[in-house]
């Protein structure tokens, strides 16, 4: 009896806590299920796995699906109605000017007439951008009309649109009888557009040297970036003037290094010019940049600061529920949930943020993580296949003490 009581104990440690840290999602009431976005923070990173392979969210009703993405610059239209300041129609020719220079990719072209077909040529401030584009209305025939032309991103002063009504095509042939049919077209006005995106959004982190060497004229500049995911890097640098070539490694565990990149450093006082930042996109705990000072003195390098992109948590919150993350154990895998093929980052969604971390006692040896987490389904069954399996045990001895 006493070693199925210990082999129950020992079956419900599996489903013990693995996770060394939890933060609880600080969220206001809700009053219907809505999505919930999450803004992570550094104590986050620095606790996670590369891949947020161990993140596992929880509520009272159990482990709950969810998903992690950075923020994205958003598009907006850009653009600018004009009337044709000049139209030359015996030469079919439109000409547009602008105020002051404007970006332009689409041209849609707004026309009152009907069943025609044209070649188009766009010219910005004299210059040729499209040859030979097409323009149509087929009312009487498909129904289908397209008024717009789309050309490489250009700034524009002034635009001349030329068109071509070719009535040799076999769409004038087939309705040359209809009155519609005419030499020029009536184009009340046009729309110059484009795509612009959103300004950039960043975080910033200033990450102070760690320490520094140099040897044969390289020094190198070791940091502890504590995890946290970064596109770029400012380096604080004491001097004012200077040029240098380097290179930039990261590691996992301080000892082995991985190349990425060469980059050059620059700043001078006489010509105004500065350039301290390395474009590079990456997740690492430990960062160094190595420097050629050929006969030069070290360069004092102070901190770097880093520019991360907002990450974000999103998840379906049901009213009066509580939400925990709980993270740390390296050992777990992905898990993979429907979630972020049903919603998108552009779905309504109310905000929440991260408690303080909490430190939590782990229950289970490290290398049992794995096994278990492969194997929890199967493993849970065992348990209640157990546990009714001594209760049923227990109630037979006590019948037989009855009968006896």
């Amino acid at each position: 009896m006493k070693k199925i009581m210990l082999l129950i104990c020992l079956s419900v440690g599996i489903f013990a806590n693995t996770q060394p840290y939890k933060k609880d999602i600080v969220l206001e009431e809700l009053n219907e299920t809505m999505l919930v976005q999450v803004s992570l923070d550094n104590a986050f990173y620095q606790h996670t796995s590369k891949n947020y392979s161990d993140v596992r969210l929880h509520s009272t009703k159990g482990v709950e699906g969810y998903f992690i993405a950075p923020y994205y610059q958003k598009y907006f239209l850009n653009q600018q109605s004009l009337k044709a300041n000049l139209y030359d129609r015996k030469n079919a020719t439109l000409t547009y000017l602008f105020k002051e220079p404007f970006e332009i990719e689409e041209i849609k072209l707004h026309i009152e007439d009907r069943n025609f077909e044209s070649s188009v040529d766009v010219y910005v401030d004299d210059v040729l951008v499209l040859e030979d584009g097409k323009i149509f209305d087929y009312s009487n025939e498909t129904g289908g009309r397209n008024f717009t032309l789309k050309i490489e991103k250009v700034k524009a002063k002034k635009v001349t649109i030329v068109y071509h009504l070719d009535q040799t095509t076999s769409f004038y042939k087939k309705y040359k009888d209809l009155k519609e049919l005419s030499q020029y077209l009536t184009i009340k006005s046009a729309t110059f557009s484009n795509h612009m995106k959103a300004h950039s959004v960043f975080e910033h982190s200033v990450i102070m040297l760690h320490s520094n060497k140099t040897k044969k004229k390289v020094s190198s500049y070791l940091f502890k970036t504590k995890n946290i995911p970064f596109s770029e890097i400012e380096l604080n640098i004491a001097e004012k003037n200077f040029k240098r070539s380097g290179e930039l490694y990261s590691s996992e565990d301080g000892e082995k290094w991985r190349y990425h990149k060469s980059f050059t450093l620059e700043s001078s006082t006489i010509t105004g010019r500065s350039d301290t930042r390395i474009h590079f996109k990456i997740r690492t705990p430990y960062l160094m940049l190595k420097l050629h000072n050929q006969d030069n003195k070290a360069l004092n390098i102070k901190s770097i600061k880093l520019f991360t992109v907002p990450n974000y948590l999103y998840f379906l919150a049901d009213k009066g529920e509580k939400y925990t993350l709980y993270f740390g154990d390296k050992n777990l895998t992905t898990p993979s949930y429907e979630l972020k093929s049903l919603v998108n980052r552009d779905s309504l969604s109310v905000k929440a943020t991260l408690s303080k971390i909490e430190h939590l006692k782990v229950n289970v040896i490290k290398n049992n993580y794995l096994f278990f987490e492969e194997n929890k389904k199967t493993l849970f069954i065992f348990v209640i296949f157990l546990s009714i399996s001594v209760m049923a045990y227990i109630a037979f001895g006590l019948l037989k003490k009855e009968e006896n």
